[in-house]
């Protein structure tokens, strides 16, 4: 038999140890001798050795021994109780464990063979604390008039533990926990340097154990430690705090950052003036103030940011005039702005533009030229203009010339003032006139228009005045003729046939007649009786008359008359007047009820929203620098073009004119033309044609707009 046991030395148990290591073979010896004196079986027994001490969070083993008896054996404790943690083997009978509490623990062991045969012996267990250890062997460094904590920590022992300062002091303004160890507080003005102290620990256990340890704390020249806070207003982004030289923060509205900052000391602390939003490249917002000083009297600061919003004007169309006063305007401001109420352009003559009305960002529309918005959102704000073309009445009689305006699209009538005028020369004299072919028309006003009237001479009176006057002269002209002839003396008396030829009769010769010509021409003597030298002078004065005509016509104071049927009488407007625009039936005019009834005329509109159409190709040119050859590149200019429309709901009511309460009926939707954008993209050949992306309008809402949506202006409810 052996035995086994393990244990701690410890001056007080020298003695006990030796007797323990003498005693089992004793035992031994004892036991052999009985075993051949006597042939009777013994009942097993316990050697009483003492059981070694622990401590507590050592690991501890020890065996029990048993003598006698028929092994094997049985262990068991059958009072007391093993120190906490520990545990008895009932088949080898070892103690082991690590033990938790400090103290002596007694029991009672009962040992029992395999024969049945018992014994048992009193134990004791000493448990002692294991010693006080510092755990933290120095400080970390304090500054002054800022916080400061840190803990002072031990191992060992039983706790909870007592610290006190059992050597020097803290400087003024910290202090120690007594059962944490903190050391906590702010150091004072004045206690910059090195101060030394000891610091004593006991613990809970019986006895008490104790232990010390000496610290050393450096405590630097004062520091505060001013806030520095970012206003709310600053809604998107960062901006850049900056003390003194050096970037300590980078924070967004609302956010705060702490500064350290020696006593004494003052720096100036700044951010950036100008923050833009991450995503919107019109949305901004601006410091208020943007640099702040900060020192021990004011330690906290703030920098409250605005929102600022671009905002752009712009005219409609783009060419008409340059609008001033674009620029960035802080949220709320009220903006006021003039738009010209007329422009003319030196490159377009005979065009006029005319003011019409104001778009706002938000898509409502204004009449006045005197713009007053609040600013809430960016956007444009577009001065529309109406286009008036001017029409110029030149004619080459009676008023010279006569312009007026009227705006595009338009169809005006025009006449003219002079109906007729007399012809120059003879051909006036006899009521020849000069008449327009055209006195009025149509004109569409898509341009500035020249109408240029043209006249025709008018020989109706010429014709039968001439005539007449030719006749009348002929006339004239014989009656002188008879005048100035003389008269015919009677025929003698003839002798007849039979009478001697003596007595015939001679006739006389014939007389002479002298005509006078009026038109200054000589006197010239014509054969009497001549008739055909008679004619001859008329057709001498009618080719006379003609070849004035010819004249005249050749002088250009004329072209050849018209033919009667292309004279036509037309309704007219005299020139400077406006026509009145035509009437269109729109869609939302009140119908009929299918029993003849007429419908309710109530008709109502809506804006709902500005919205674009889809991209078209107006154009295709080749890619070329103006004033240089073009270049042996394919590449091409395609022109595109975009609408921008006025979305609108339209509502009819359906019920009868008569009906009372609220109207019902259905609703539409239509659109107005607002604006029409142009884009030139450059592609190269063997590149995919596509619309230009990206685009300011790709925001708004892209709708497919239908000619029968389209309606003008005028035509929308009032």
């Amino acid at each position: 038999m052996r035995f086994l046991h393990q244990h701690k030395s410890t001056p007080d148990g020298l003695l006990l140890r030796i007797i323990a290591h003498l005693l089992p073979v004793m035992s031994l010896l004892i036991g052999i001798s009985l075993s051949l004196a006597s042939p009777v079986q013994a009942q097993p027994s316990i050697y009483p050795s003492p059981l070694p001490n622990g401590q507590v969070g050592t690991p501890y083993t020890t065996n029990l021994v048993a003598t006698g008896g028929s092994p094997p054996y049985t262990w068991s404790i059958i009072s007391g109780a093993l120190p906490p943690n520990l545990t008895l083997n009932a088949a080898s009978g070892t103690i082991s464990g690590t033990p938790t509490t400090a103290g002596t623990f007694s029991f009672v062991v009962r040992v029992t063979d395999s024969a049945a045969g018992t014994g048992q012996q009193g134990f004791f267990i000493t448990i002692t604390s294991p010693p006080l250890t510092f755990l933290t062997s120095s400080l970390p460094d304090a500054k002054e008039n800022t916080t400061y904590a840190t803990t002072v920590s031990v191992k060992g022992g039983t706790a909870p533990y007592t610290y006190s300062i059992v050597g020097g002091s803290l400087p003024t303004g910290l202090k120690l926990s007594a059962t944490t160890g903190l050391i906590s507080g702010v150091p004072a003005k004045g206690t910059a340097g090195t101060t030394s102290f000891v610091i004593g620990v006991t613990d809970s256990s019986s006895p008490q154990l104790s232990g010390q340890q000496s610290f050393t704390l450096l405590i630097e020249k004062g520091a505060f430690e001013p806030l520095v806070t970012i206003g709310s207003g600053l809604k998107a982004g960062e901006t850049k705090v900056i003390a003194g030289t050096q970037l300590v923060a980078t924070l967004r509205g609302g956010e705060s950052v702490r500064l350290s900052m020696e006593l004494g000391t003052r720096t100036t602390v700044a951010v950036d003036q100008i923050v833009n939003h991450p995503n919107k490249s019109d949305v901004r917002y601006r410091a208020e103030v943007d640099k702040m000083t900060v020192s021990e009297t004011s330690p906290s600061i703030e920098f409250p940011y605005y929102a600022e919003y671009k905002i752009d004007f712009e005219a409609d169309p783009s060419d008409v005039t340059q609008l001033s006063g674009s620029g960035w305007y802080k949220e709320g401001y009220t903006l006021r702005s003039t738009a010209p109420e007329q422009v003319t352009t030196s490159d377009k003559p005979g065009t006029q533009y005319r003011f019409s009305q104001w778009v706002l960002p938000t898509g409502e529309t204004q009449s006045g030229r005197d713009l007053k918005l609040t600013v809430e959102a960016p956007g444009t704000c577009v001065a529309r203009y109406d286009t008036y073309y001017q029409l110029t009445l030149i004619s080459p009689y009676g008023d010279p010339q006569e312009s007026a305006w009227y705006k595009a699209g338009s169809q005006v009538e025009w006449q003219t003032d002079t109906r007729e005028v007399k012809i120059p020369g003879i051909l006036g004299v006899f009521g020849g006139k000069m008449k327009p072919l055209k006195s009025s028309d149509t004109v569409l006003m898509d341009g500035p228009k020249t109408v240029e009237v043209k006249w025709a001479p008018d020989y109706t009176m010429p014709m039968l005045l001439i005539p007449l006057a030719v006749l009348l002269l002929t006339a004239g002209i014989y009656g002188l003729y008879r005048l100035a002839s003389p008269r015919p003396k009677p025929t003698p008396w003839a002798p007849p046939a039979w009478a001697p030829p003596q007595m015939m009769y001679q006739p006389p010769p014939p007389p002479q007649t002298t005509v006078v010509l009026m038109g200054g021409e000589q006197q010239k003597q014509l054969p009497q009786s001549t008739k055909e030298q008679l004619m001859e002078k008329f057709g001498e004065l009618l080719d006379k008359y003609g070849e004035e005509i010819k004249t005249t016509l050749q002088a250009g104071q004329g072209p050849a008359l018209p033919a009667a049927d292309t004279l036509r009488v037309e309704k007219s407007l005299p020139l400077g007047e406006t026509a009145p625009p035509p009437t269109v039936e729109a869609e939302f005019a009140p119908a009929e009820a299918t029993e003849g009834t007429l419908l309710c005329n109530f008709a109502s509109k809506r804006l709902l929203r500005a919205v674009a159409g889809n991209w078209k190709q107006t154009g295709t040119r080749p890619a070329s620098t103006s004033g240089e050859e073009p270049p042996e590149s394919t590449a091409f200019v395609v022109v595109w073009s975009r609408d921008i429309y006025q979305e609108w709901e339209i509502f009819n009511c359906s019920l009868p004119p008569s009906h009372k309460g609220t109207h019902e009926g259905e609703t539409q939707t239509v659109y107005t033309l607002l604006n029409t954008i142009t884009e030139e993209r450059t592609y190269e050949a063997e590149e995919e044609i596509t619309p230009p992306k990206p685009h300011y309008t790709d925001g708004m809402p892209q709708v497919d707009v239908s000619a029968k949506q389209i309606v003008n202006p005028d035509e929308l409810p009032d």
